[in-house]
């Protein structure tokens, strides 16, 4: 009967271990979906450039260095590097397309023998600014 409660004693206590480290990296990565969305948001509300292209149906042509501009502004604005570990971005334009893309790592609550320490989560948010 001991050998029995202590097996599920055990498994209970690796469920616990598991889902806290499973929860932890969800609501980080989560939270890098809304960080890389805003920021996205950010670099493709703002450029100027959209406002001076003639009225047309279609997508505005993005200027890249003015969304990586955009970009790097949002983050230091909502300081996205004191919230992620290892804080990594990038904002690429393709014609008329902006996307950025944030990695991070996460440090996990528990560290079973045999696993790693950490996570690493990577976000990726696109937009397009349709002229009309």
């Amino acid at each position: 009967m001991t050998v029995l409660i202590i097996g599920f004693m055990a498994i209970i206590v690796l469920m616990v271990v598991v889902v806290t480290d499973i929860s932890k990296v969800f609501l980080v990565r989560r939270d890098l979906d809304a960080t890389a969305d805003g920021a996205v948001l950010a670099a493709a509300n703002g450029l100027r450039a959209i406002y001076a292209q003639p009225a047309a149906d279609g997508n505005a042509e993005l200027d890249p260095d003015e969304a990586r501009r955009l970009t790097a502004e949002y983050l230091d604005q909502v300081a996205a590097s004191n919230r992620f570990d290892g804080l990594d971005w990038s904002a690429d334009v393709s014609g008329t397309t902006v996307t950025v893309r944030l990695t991070s790592s996460v440090d996990l609550p528990f560290e079973p023998p045999g696993w790693q320490g950490s996570a690493d989560i990577a976000a990726e948010a696109a937009a397009i600014v349709p002229i009309r």
